[in-house]
């Protein structure tokens, strides 16, 4: 017979440390079970849209439907500024994009587009008519030119404008000429331009072109005596002719061209050149027409010279190295050529006013430099004689004398010419004394006092009150 026995007995002994050890871990498998019982609930589906609505996207893009206008204001505006073909919209690359980004949008073929381009113009065209219309004085900057694959010429005349202390650039005509290059010819197109845009010839205050006497002519038979130097194209020709004649220079230009040459026809050198630089590093290559290419050409040189060297030593087909003596002298060039490159890039912007610092970047390039190698210093007595030359007036051009003076950086302190400078202001101050005066007001006493307190300080000064205080501030 078995002993009697508890229920107690039966069960295994546990501490209170295992109980709570247990509940734990029985709390731990309860979540754990709840976690895989949890199903996620599927969003809401998406209301079906109505009808209205679906036929206001059908609307959109149909013939005259926001989305479809939209659309073709953009693609006007993509091939007229990155001058793309009306063939475009024949591209299957370009029919797919829209495909995907606009399925409901018809695309147009090349002649409707070029219809919509000539009607984009004409609207254009039409605000910019009435817009100069209410221009006082403009610039016109004139240009020819023949492209030497198809031996064509082509004429444009941009207008240059300010209202208030905005600037606007705009090419007013491009003609394509097919006959000589004559004074008249180009004046009958200066003329036309006019005409077509309704700008009134006494509105215009100044024409710039380049040097060429064809031009200046055509200037002076429709405009008068308006015409303006471009002052970056004769800086131009300053530096070619010195080079020019600089006959030991042209040489060792030339063996900067061989390596140049090399580099751009040898994979392999091009190759070497990239992977010791660590980076997209490439020789520049002279450009006929523009000097400063020649400035950048021997300045990349320069930079690079050890790397170039160590290159061109391993392959014996390669055009020998400069000296040292000689890359000294193209550094030396290069110091003399520094402010002339700089003066090119100043006048050369376009969102900003430049006539005011063609004085000031003249005394900046005739500027003497201590020059000890006889080459680049006749190279310096060349180009100061080209200077001379070509702009040795250029103080006396009123447009630009009248521009330094009113410019409150310059002033009359760049002026070497005192004659040029006294015409200036007293042709300025001619100018506003033919003005009626204003109402009174809250500084003309100011002003009157210190006029008058100048003109004792200095007398002599025949000019308006306002241009008098403003020069002596």
């Amino acid at each position: 017979m078995l002993p009697s026995t508890s229920s107690a007995d039966l069960l295994p002994s546990t501490s209170s440390d295992d109980v709570i050890g247990l509940t734990t871990e029985a709390v731990k498998k309860s979540d754990a079970s709840k976690e895989d019982e949890y199903v996620p609930v599927p969003p809401a589906p998406k209301r079906q849209k109505s009808i209205i609505s679906s036929f206001e996207v059908i609307y959109a893009y149909s013939a005259n439907g926001d989305k479809t206008l939209r659309i073709n204001n953009a693609i006007i505006y993509m091939i007229c500024k990155d001058n793309q073909p009306f063939t475009i919209v024949e591209n299957e690359g370009f029919r797919n994009l829209i495909k995907v980004i606009a399925p409901l949008y018809k695309l147009p073929n090349k002649t409707t587009l070029t219809r919509w381009v000539d009607d984009k113009y004409a609207a254009l065209s039409t605000v910019f008519k009435k817009k100069l219309s209410t221009i006082e004085n403009l610039a016109l900057t004139t240009d020819m030119w023949s492209e030497t694959m198809s031996m064509r010429s082509s004429f444009r005349n941009n207008s240059n404008f300010s209202v208030g202390n905005d600037l606007f650039s705009i090419t007013l005509s491009v003609y394509q000429s097919n006959e000589r290059h004559t004074s008249e010819h180009i004046t009958q197109m200066l003329l036309d331009t006019c005409t077509e845009w309704g700008i009134d010839k006494n509105k215009v205050s100044a024409v710039v072109t380049d040097n060429a006497a064809n031009m200046v002519n055509a200037v002076d038979i429709a405009f008068g005596k308006k015409h303006i130097l471009c002052f970056a194209h004769t800086l131009n020709l300053v530096v070619q002719n010195s080079m020019q004649q600089c006959t030991e220079l042209r040489n060792l230009i030339n063996k900067v061209k061989d390596i140049v040459t090399w580099f751009k026809q040898s994979n392999i050198a091009s190759n070497e050149l990239r992977k010791a630089t660590q980076k997209e590093t490439k020789l520049i290559k002279e450009v006929p027409t523009r000097w400063n290419s020649i400035y950048y050409m021997i300045e990349r040189l320069l930079e690079l010279r050890t790397v170039i060297n160590t290159i061109i030593i391993r392959h014996k087909n390669a055009p020998p190295m400069l000296t040292a003596s000689e890359l000294s002298i193209l550094s030396s060039v290069l110091q003399l050529l520094r402010p002339i490159e700089a003066g090119t890039k100043e006048v050369s912007g376009d969102k900003y006013s430049s006539s005011s610092k063609v004085i000031h970047c003249l005394l900046l390039e005739v500027k003497p430099f201590k020059l000890e190698d006889p080459l680049p210093k006749e190279l310096q007595s060349l180009v100061l004689k080209e200077i001379d030359r070509r702009m040795g007036v250029i103080e006396r051009v009123h447009p630009l004398a009248i521009a330094t003076i009113l410019d409150p950086r310059f002033k009359k302190m760049h002026f070497t010419d005192p004659l040029a400078c006294s015409a200036a202001v007293e042709s300025d101050s001619s100018d506003h004394s033919d003005k009626p005066e204003d109402n009174c007001s809250f500084w003309d006493d100011h002003h009157k006092l210190v006029h008058k307190s100048s003109k004792m300080a200095k007398s002599g000064d025949d000019i308006s009150d306002e241009l008098s205080i403003y020069l002596l501030a």
